[in-house]
C-alpha cells in the first residue's frame, strides 16, 4: 500500500494570502496618542501669557 501525498493547491491570486493574514487595528486613538495631545495643550496653555 503507497502512501499518497496531496500538495495543497495554490491560490489563483498569490497576493490572497497575505490579505488573508493581515488584521485590521483598531481606529481608536492609543493611549499614547492621547497623552501627547494632552502634553501638547499642556504646553500651550503654559506658554500662553496670562491675560
Amino acid at each position: 500500500m503507497k502512501i499518497r501525498y496531496k500538495a495543497p493547491r495554490k491560490p489563483r491570486n498569490p497576493l490572497v494570502v497575505l490579505v488573508k493574514q493581515r488584521k485590521a487595528g483598531s481606529h481608536a486613538p492609543d493611549m499614547k496618542t492621547m497623552r501627547q495631545k494632552a502634553n501638547l495643550a499642556l504646553k500651550k496653555q503654559l506658554k500662553k501669557p496670562d491675560q
